[in-house]
Parts: C-alpha cells; sequence; structure tokens
C-alpha cells in the first residue's frame, strides 16, 4: 500500500512543481531523459543511452572526501551517481531541519555534476540501508501509538507529505536534468525525470512491487542467472531497457560474524554479462563509507542481527576510500565500453561490447 500512496503523493507535487508556462517550456524545449520502449534503451536528449552508477550514501561520508570518492567513481568508468535521501538525518526532531555539513544534499548533488555523473536518486520515505528504523525519524514513534509506518495510514501520510512537499521537493526541483540538473531518475517521483521502482529477481517479488506507469527493475548480485533475472524483469516490463538497479560487488555485515566478502573476479564477469546486453547496472555498494554514531541499524534473520558502524560492503572503494583490487577489476570490465558512458551523445551502436 505505501508503494501506491507515495507514488501519488509525489506525483501530484511533481505535477504541482512543474505547472505553468515556464515549466512547460523547459520540458518542450529543454534537456529530456525518457524511456524508449520501441528500441528498449533510454534516450538522453534524444540520443540513446545507458547508465553505469555507483551508490555512495553522502550522509555516510564526510563532506570534504565527497569529491575524492566521485573522482574515484568517474575514474572506474561510471557515468552516474545513485543515491538515498535519509528522512532523519535531515529532520532529527519534529520542524527542525538540517541540510548542512554531512546532510547538505543539494552540494553533494552538485558536486556529482561537476564531475561529470548523472545522478539516480531514491528518497524514500523509508531507505532500509541497514540504516536505524530505515531512515525514517524516530519521532514518528511518539505521534500515535497505533500508527503504522510504511502503510496509507493518513496519520503517518500526513508527515510523509509535508516532508516531501514542504522541504525535500523545492531543494530537488532546481536539480531535476529538464531544469538543468544532474538527476536523471527518481525512486518514487516524477514527471520530468523516470519514475522507477526496484525488487528482487523474481516473479513474486515484481508482482508485488510492480505500479501501473512506474519502471519495474531488478536487483540481485553475482551468484544469481542474468538471463533468469532479467527474464523475471520482462514479465512485468516486456519492453524497455534492462535494469538492474542494486548489483551487489559485496554484501553487508553484522555484529559477531565474519566480514562479507564476494569474489571480484566473479563481480567482474556477471558485471560483463550485464553490459554485453545493453543493461544499465547500478553498484549497490560502489562505497559504503561509515554509520557514525547511533545510525546503524539492524536485521532479522531469525534473530536480532545488528549492523556495525562499518559499512565497507566490500566494495571497490574500500571504508577508507582507498582503491581495492575489485576497483581495478570492475575499471577493466567497464573499459569496453567507456567510450559510450563517457560520451553521453555517441551512438550505442559504435561501443564495444565484447
Amino acid at each position: 500500500m505505501e508503494g501506491w500512496t507515495i507514488v501519488n503523493i509525489l506525483l501530484g507535487l511533481c505535477l504541482l512543481m512543474l505547472s505553468g508556462s515556464y515549466a512547460k517550456e523547459k520540458l518542450e524545449t529543454g534537456p529530456t531523459f525518457v524511456i524508449d520502449y520501441e528500441n528498449d534503451q533510454f534516450l538522453k536528449d534524444g540520443e540513446p543511452f545507458r547508465y553505469v552508477s555507483g551508490s555512495i550514501h553522502y550522509f555516510r561520508v564526510l563532506p570534504t572526501q565527497w569529491r575524492d570518492r566521485l573522482k574515484k567513481m568517474r575514474m572506474a568508468g561510471f557515468n552516474a551517481l545513485q543515491t538515498y535521501v535519509e528522512w532523519s538525518s535531515h529532520e532529527p526532531e519534529q520542524g527542525m531541519y538540517d541540510f548542512t555539513g554531512m546532510f547538505d544534499l543539494v552540494t553533494f548533488i552538485k558536486t556529482a555534476q561537476e564531475e561529470g555523473l548523472a545522478v539516480i536518486l531514491r528518497p524514500g520515505p523509508f531507505i532500509d540501508a541497514e540504516r536505524d528504523m530505515g531512515g525514517l525519524p524516530y519521532w514518528l514513534l511518539n505521534k500515535n501509538p497505533s500508527m503504522r509506518l510504511r502503510s496509507s495510514d493518513p496519520t503517518y501520510l500526513i508527515y510523509v507529505d509535508n516532508w516531501f512537499n514542504n522541504v525535500l521537493l523545492p531543494k530537488i526541483r532546481p536539480l531535476l536534468y529538464a531544469n538543468g540538473g544532474p538527476i536523471i531518475m527518481v525512486q518514487g517521483l516524477g514527471d520530468d525525470v523516470v519514475l522507477f521502482t526496484t525488487d528482487g529477481d523474481g516473479a513474486s517479488y515484481l508482482k508485488c512491487g510492480k505500479i501501473p506507469g512506474v519502471y519495474s527493475t531488478v536487483d540481485f548480485g553475482s551468484g544469481s542467472s542474468v538471463t533468469d533475472a532479467f527474464a523475471a524483469m520482462r514479465l512485468f516490463e516486456p519492453r524497455g531497457p534492462l535494469v538492474n538497479s542494486e548489483y551487489y560487488p559485496g554484501w553487508l555485515d553484522h555484529w559477531g560474524e565474519p566480514h562479507s566478502t564476494v569474489d571480484a573476479e566473479t563481480v567482474a564477469k556477471t558485471l560483463d554479462t550485464m553490459l554485453a546486453l545493453n543493461a544499465s547496472v547500478n553498484l549497490y555498494m560502489f562505497h559504503g563509507g561509515t554509520s557514525f554514531g547511533l545510525t546503524s541499524g539492524a536485521n532479522m534473520g531469525g534473530s536480532f542481527q545488528a549492523c556495525p558502524t562499518s559499512y565497507d560492503y566490500d566494495a571497490p572503494l574500500s571504508e577508507a576510500g582507498d582503491p581495492t583490487q575489485k576497483y581495478w577489476i570492475i575499471r577493466n570490465t567497464t573499459k569496453k565500453v567507456i567510450l559510450c558512458l563517457l560520451s553521453p551523445n555517441l551512438n550505442l551502436k559504435y561501443c564495444n561490447l565484447t
């Protein structure tokens, strides 16, 4: 139910943002990013486009390190950044908003644009991401003992509506691609950006997650069958670009368990297979960083599994931001398509996909 309701709220707000002759003119004559269903691809300003992006969460990296991490992403052959927006970081207490320092979302997005990266935004309100309460602010628990979070409960949605309508969307609007910004896709938002959902690589996940008018994508790691995963996606999106919105080059850790690792060569091989299919891929995570303070969450796998402060994720960039062996192996893989990633106006038919 949350998916339907949140999407409806955001679609309505986005239409309000785009109302008026100026917005209409921008949409008709300005930059465009759309889905070409006939040819199973994205079109950026009318030209074929696909992305290889990586996830970096601004709230897990010090602002003085943002540009360094984004430069290393670009140097690895990536052309886009994916990040969550964490409500609890920006509204730690009701009505008290923080968009400074580590939570300066606008500066983070603008820095990505300066480094030549498009941006894929995932604004929640629930983000998971191994964060406390999945990124929802704690004070929601004090409002109504019977409130059902992540649902269509009106007592919950009134706070979501305020967060999106009065706080977040006014900051995002100037950064949308149609308005000259770098944001090309948003999970759960948009009329002038591509609206998408992300679900597991099986029909049972997609059946529950599919929303009419919203592009369905899948997520899976190197241990999954690329053929089977994209076949499941095609059951719900018969035409359009293939997209893995969360390709896992590593995995999360729990207290008291060994550090999770994934073989770098296997990660690169599966990535190569997806790129050969002209798929767009996001690596979750490219750089995990650190869950500072008491912001780490937990999982339930038959027992309470607390996550540590480290969000290393066995990612291409270590928690400290250093390139790992996996970074260089992935970079060698993206070199095969680097011309089309670094030159958005280059037609895909000229890219080396072998």
